[in-house]
């Protein structure tokens, strides 16, 4: 019986002992886990032991593994990782921010560079007609966290040293009224653009002027009148009958200095050319073209005319009704001077572009847009050139420009003729010699402008060349 407790007892010793070695092995384990970076660790033997004493109990022992010491190429080296998965080797270490994988049955791990992750970090958002876009990535506030943050910011005064130096800007400049007020006392005024024109045109208004005094009138007008709010204003003052009265003035100065004055009245300002129209400006001007001997008179009524005409298909229509183009061409017969002739035939080039340019568009469909083509329609500016003579008076400009290096003349009555090619095209068949000879003498011209285009020069004789060689193509067309 004895015997058989013994037994007993020493089979409870050793499955306790067992059950404490299964504990201690697992805090060991968990131990070493967590400590994996360290650099010394140890090895687990379990060891029967032969000593009669212990009778037969199981003790572990504890052996000593490689430190960093005794290999360095092996422990503590840090692991490299690329775009790709490596084995991470026992004791190497792992660096922050990769990604990870381990077997759970052999216990080998690997690790690769952490990809990017393809979350957008746009996001659209809608609010009805409202809409926009948020950057995730970035912290946003909410309407009660603005509010909040708005409750912590404080007034603060402007500092003495700002007071200071505001004051002083304020000693140091006066306004608009009291520069007035310093000026009268020494008996000086401050006057605006429009209390000028409005002097300048109350003046023009008195009859009792000298030439000089006229003169001197109209040049200061001429500068101001260039801004359209001044030469409204100049109108709503009745300077548009002054100045035409002047236009008859036997003074050629003064006749001039008038043209030029209304010419730059009237110029891109819609509401002058009307006031202009309605005070009979078109009929002296044509009346003077075809009376004025002066040559600079002549050349400031063209301005003073073009500027009526341009954009305004009304005066362009009145224009043809009182025999405008008859008294261009008896100008042009005329004139002995090659400029006047250019500019001339460049002011009625002008208006066919304009019309052509203004036809070809699509139209909005206002009222305001129906009407206009409509006038630009009833025009038909080309066919009452070829009834006038202009197919044959344009050719007449070729004439000496072989000999004479007028390049800019000859690209203005290039183009002029280009308009007209089609309605011309009888007429125009006669200069093909002349413009082969110009064509081949500008094909030269560009072949050096481009042997030069290094050099930075522009493609002008190119561009002559290019218009000659489409007016002979449409001339030989035609002729066809």
């Amino acid at each position: 019986m004895t015997k058989v407790r013994n037994r007993v007892r020493h089979a409870h010793s050793r499955a306790m002992i067992l059950c404490i070695f299964i504990s201690i092995l697992f805090v060991l384990c968990a131990s070493d886990s967590l400590n994996k970076d360290d650099k010394k660790g140890s090895a687990l033997t379990l060891v029967e032991s032969t000593d009669e004493a212990e009778d037969g109990m199981v003790r572990v022992e504890e052996e000593a593994t490689p430190t960093a010491d005794d290999n360095s190429d092996y422990f503590g080296e840090e692991f490299k990782a690329t775009n790709e998965w490596q084995d991470v080797k026992e004791g190497q270490k792992i660096p922050p921010g990769l990604h990870v994988q381990m077997d759970f049955k052999t216990g080998k791990k690997q690790a690769k560079i952490m990809e990017k992750s393809a979350k957008p970090t746009i996001k659209r958002w809608d609010a009805g007609k409202n809409f926009g876009f948020i950057n995730t990535e970035k912290p946003r506030y909410t309407r009660e966290q603005l509010k909040a943050a708005l409750k912590d910011f404080k007034y603060q005064d402007i500092k003495p040293e700002e007071e200071e130096r505001q004051k002083k800007i304020k000693e140091n400049f006066r306004s608009y009224e009291e520069l007035k007020k310093a000026l009268k006392d020494i008996k000086l005024s401050v006057k605006t653009e429009g209390d000028i024109v409005r002097e300048l045109t109350n003046k023009l208004n008195e009859s009792s002027k000298d030439r000089d005094q006229l003169k001197t009138i109209l040049v200061d007008l001429e500068y101001y009148l260039h801004q359209i709010d001044n030469a409204q204003l100049f109108c709503d003052l009745g300077g548009m009958n002054s100045v035409l009265n002047l236009m008859n003035n036997t003074a050629e100065e003064i006749r001039e200095n008038a043209c030029h004055t209304l010419g730059a009245a009237m110029q891109s300002n819609a509401k002058v050319q009307v006031t202009a129209m309605e005070s009979g400006v078109l009929h002296h001007l044509i009346r003077g073209l075809a009376t004025e001997s002066s040559k600079i008179v002549q050349k400031r009524m063209l301005f003073a005319l073009s500027t009526l005409l341009r954009q305004f298909p009304f005066a362009q229509q009145k224009f043809l009704k009182e025999g405008g183009l008859t008294a261009l061409a008896s100008l042009f017969k005329q004139a002995d001077n090659r400029n006047i002739q250019i500019k001339i035939v460049t002011l009625l080039t002008d208006l066919l572009t304009e019309s052509d340019a203004y036809m070809g568009s699509s139209s909005s469909g206002s009222q305001v847009e129906i009407e206009r083509k409509r006038q630009y329609q009833a025009i038909n500016l080309r066919e009452a050139m070829t009834s006038t003579g202009w197919c044959r008076l344009m050719p007449t400009l070729l004439q000496g420009t072989q000999e004479h290096a007028e390049h800019d003349s000859v690209e203005k009555v290039i183009q002029a003729m280009s308009t007209l090619a089609e309605a011309c095209s009888t007429q125009f068949s006669s200069t093909r010699p002349t413009l082969q000879a110009l064509l081949k003498r500008y094909s030269e011209l560009a072949k050096e402008e481009q042997a030069e285009a290094e050099s930075g020069s522009d493609d002008f004789f190119s561009s002559i060349h290019s218009s000659l060689q489409q007016l002979v193509n449409q001339i030989h067309r035609d002729d066809l």
